[in-house]
């Protein structure tokens, strides 16, 4: 139980810790009665924590029920991912040129996420998921189709709970960041062609690696 009225982040880290260890397993409706019990909370905090967590995909709902916590399906995971290795790099080469002032956040990013991978448990696993969503948004800024870079978060969204799963399995970051920090260099040189390139491999790599952490991952992966 906890000890004092968290605020949003902390629910929002003890409701991923819930899914994570399967406290709150997949395909399970949440008891929102019980669960805000059980943290020593109100149903107000708790509800827009768990609205939150919806629109990041890590939460359903549906009309009457409350909310749940969506079965895992790895091959969605993996059809998401055979997606984005397309329309990814295709976003990126209409983003060209970035702008200096949008070079300077990826490297800030890149650096905090490296400061959140070096924290224990959970960090590590969110320090993944922040390179993912808000780097590829970042990346993506100035795509001058709005509907490929609307799809595009769209998927990543969906995306957000099977990484996060992954993460909690094992995935290991390391050459993930490796990984982008190259990718960063092709981005801040304005080598075209070679980041188009390069990213369209490291979406290929590290999906294709982080299904294998995912529960009965397929055998072609």
């Amino acid at each position: 139980m906890l000890q004092r009225k968290p605020l949003r982040n902390e629910l929002h880290k003890e409701i991923l810790a819930r899914i994570g260890d399967r406290r709150l397993p997949p395909g399970q409706r949440i008891n929102e009665s019980r669960l805000s019990s059980s943290m020593g909370i109100s149903r107000t905090p708790l509800r827009e924590a768990m609205l939150g967590l919806e629109a990041q995909g890590f939460l359903g709902s549906h009309m009457g029920r409350g909310f749940l916590v969506p079965p895992l399906d790895v091959q969605e995971f993996v059809d998401i991912q055979f997606m984005l290795t397309d329309l990814k790099p295709l976003a990126l080469s209409l983003s060209f040129p970035l702008p200096p002032g949008r070079i300077m956040e990826l490297h800030n990013h890149l650096g905090r996420a490296r400061l959140r991978a070096k924290e224990p448990g959970l960090g590590r696993v969110d320090a993944v998921i922040d390179m993912i969503h808000p780097y590829s948004r970042l990346m993506l800024g100035t795509c001058s189709n709005s509907l490929l870079a609307a799809d595009i978060n769209r998927l990543d969204v969906l995306a957000r709970r099977y990484w996060h799963e992954a993460g909690v399995m094992g995935f290991d970051p390391v050459d993930y960041f490796k990984s982008h920090d190259e990718l960063y260099e092709l981005l801040r040189t304005d080598k075209r062609e070679e980041a188009v390139h390069f990213w369209q491999g490291h979406i290929d790599r590290f999906s294709a690696e982080a299904a294998r952490h995912l529960p009965n991952p397929p055998l072609d992966v």
